[in-house]
């Protein structure tokens, strides 16, 4: 018999521009739609399997703001907006950044999809009704393949293929918001089953031993460059500990499991925060 430890890291970057609330970059909205959802949800059909997930504390944040539908992205802005009324500068951008998606696994099984891509690839111009299509099928794919198939209106949605309605549009968004709203509750589910071990991070996800004291690479990079001014501020460190643990309690109901410290990185200075605050 095997002992296998499954530990998955959810994290994503805090991508909100506090100055303007944009976010400037949809991965986290994505992400959410397509596998932080899917892949907790996965454990139902597998009773037995134990896992552990590392919730970023940044994520989770991030995905709350979307799922309360007070959150925007330039991708989701444009996507939503009436392909009529989309200016010359906004079409040129949709068809730019509409296509950021595996090509193999994500473009090419769907004819209008793939399609869209090449009239792309050869510089041909988009009307309304490819700017409408496309809005939907960036967003399409990217929902939970699980719920592609089992969810009667995407199917509907996967058999139309083209010709989309604004309509359409506003569905999907529906949709949207539907599963942006079971990520959180399914972790936490999850965990109260049983079938999933809840950790986090520091809060915003900093390399602690930096944080801590900018001199840590030494131990492991004897000679190597200095900062012309030493950086210590061990009480951010700790803030970004305690934060983490509190918000993890708030969102989950119960503390975190452990702590997975940023990129794994460790110093013995980084480790006593964490163990002190246990």
């Amino acid at each position: 018999m095997i002992n296998l430890a499954l530990l998955w890291h959810m994290h994503q970057p805090y991508y909100e521009d506090l100055a303007t609330g944009e976010h400037i970059l949809p991965w986290v909205r994505l992400h959410a739609i397509k596998d932080y959802w899917g892949m907790v949800a996965m454990l139902e059909e597998f009773p037995g399997i134990r896992v552990t997930f590392n919730l970023v504390p940044s994520l989770v944040r991030q995905v709350q703001a979307f799922a309360e539908d007070r959150a925007r992205d330039r991708h989701l802005a444009i996507g939503l907006k009436p392909a009529a009324e989309l200016t010359p500068e906004e079409a040129r951008w949709m068809v730019a950044n509409g296509f950021h998606a595996p090509y193999n696994r994500m473009i090419g099984p769907y004819p209008r999809y793939a399609e869209l891509h090449a009239a792309r690839m050869e510089r041909r111009a988009f009307g309304e009704g490819e700017l409408r299509d496309l809005q939907i099928w960036h967003k399409l794919t990217w929902m939970d393949p699980d719920l592609l198939v089992r969810d009667s209106r995407l199917a509907a949605l996967i058999r139309k293929d083209r010709g989309f309605s604004e309509d359409d549009k506003v569905l999907l968004r529906r949709i949207e918001l539907e599963l942006l709203s079971r990520v959180v509750p399914a972790y936490r589910q999850a965990s109260a089953r049983g079938q999933a071990e809840l950790s986090t991070s520091p809060f915003y996800h900093p390399i602690l031993p930096l944080l801590c004291d900018s001199g840590a690479h030494q131990y492991a990079h004897p000679g190597a460059p200095r900062p012309r001014q030493r950086f210590r501020r061990p009480e951010d460190a700790r803030l970004q500990i305690d934060r983490a643990i509190a918000f993890h309690e708030a969102t989950f109901g119960s503390r975190p499991s452990g702590m997975w410290p940023s990129e794994g990185s460790v110093s013995d200075e980084a480790v006593g925060l964490i163990a002190d605050a246990g």
